[in-house]
């Protein structure tokens, strides 16, 4: 609920910016931006250890995150870096789903906080994960809870057991976004403020005199921001995850924990309850 809640505020305080922009006393807007990073490297040097076949770099048009917009469709380009933007503020795990975006791919994604990616980091945290699995995984399926988990599909994309598999990276930098308003325009909303509900009486309403969503009520202003999120997000081709289909054989997946045994590298709190807070979209 909390993240939906949090969608819901920031999706109204967007229609509220677009509303009022001629009123607005000052407002400042930053583009957000992906930027491709290399993690090969980081991401080989824990498959070798598992006996994995190496990544290599993708390069057509189906392996490669759709950051540009002179490849792909419609949605690609400023538009998909957009979208992930908003699904990490929104807390709900960062992209669109690989088959909206034409890709045949799983991914694996962090949130971090440095101006560079750090794909050891990473691999590290993703490589954490085994500590979610009790044996063999299980048949895939989108109600599968295990599957739920943004960091168990990590997991599984990072040791992607299919045939000559690609990876492709970018780090994504959704800056923060703020608007003053005239406060004025806020007296019809308060009326259903003291009840739990919005101005038409449904939906998660705002208290008086304190911050949700970095919205100063009861001020001279009202101001609307948004928190900054950087985030590594990588693709490994083909999709690790089918319907219907375990992703391991028996024989992968005893490779897999007899490599990792002992050996998972221990993952700062803090990135993990930051990465933890993301949700769904990249599952």
């Amino acid at each position: 609920m909390a993240a939906v809640k949090f969608l819901s505020l920031a999706t109204a305080a967007i229609v509220l910016l677009d509303t009022e922009a001629a009123n607005a006393s000052a407002g400042s807007t930053t583009a957000n931006k992906a930027v491709g990073v290399d993690c090969s490297a980081a991401m080989n040097a824990a498959r070798n250890r598992v006996g994995f076949t190496e990544l290599t770099l993708g390069k057509a048009t189906g392996e490669l995150l759709p950051l540009d917009s002179t490849v792909g469709d419609a949605g690609t380009g400023t538009k998909y870096v957009d979208e992930v933007c908003k699904a990490l503020k929104a807390e709900e795990s960062g992209t669109p789903a690989a088959k909206s975006t034409g890709l045949n791919g799983t991914y694996a994604h962090v949130v971090q906080e440095g101006a560079n990616a750090d794909c050891e980091a990473a691999v590290d945290y993703w490589k954490a994960a085994l500590k979610n699995f009790t044996g063999l995984p299980p048949t895939y399926t989108t109600e599968t809870d295990l599957y739920k988990n943004s960091q168990n599909v990590s997991f599984i994309s990072l040791f992607n057991p299919k045939e000559n598999p690609k990876v492709d990276c970018a780090y994504f930098t959704c800056p923060a976004k703020q608007a003053v308003t005239d406060p004025s325009t806020d007296e019809g909303e308060e009326e259903g403020e003291e009840d739990g509900t919005g101005p038409d009486g449904a939906g998660p309403s705002r208290e008086k005199g304190t911050h949700i969503v970095g919205r100063s009520v009861g001020g001279e202003d009202a101001t609307t921001t948004e928190k900054e999120v950087k985030a590594l997000v990588c693709i490994t081709t083909p999709s690790a995850l089918t319907n219907d289909t375990a992703p391991y054989t028996q024989s992968q997946w005893d490779q897999i924990t007899t490599g990792l045994n002992g050996s998972a590298a221990a993952v700062p709190t803090f990135l993990g309850l930051v990465a933890a807070a993301v949700g769904s979209f990249f599952l």
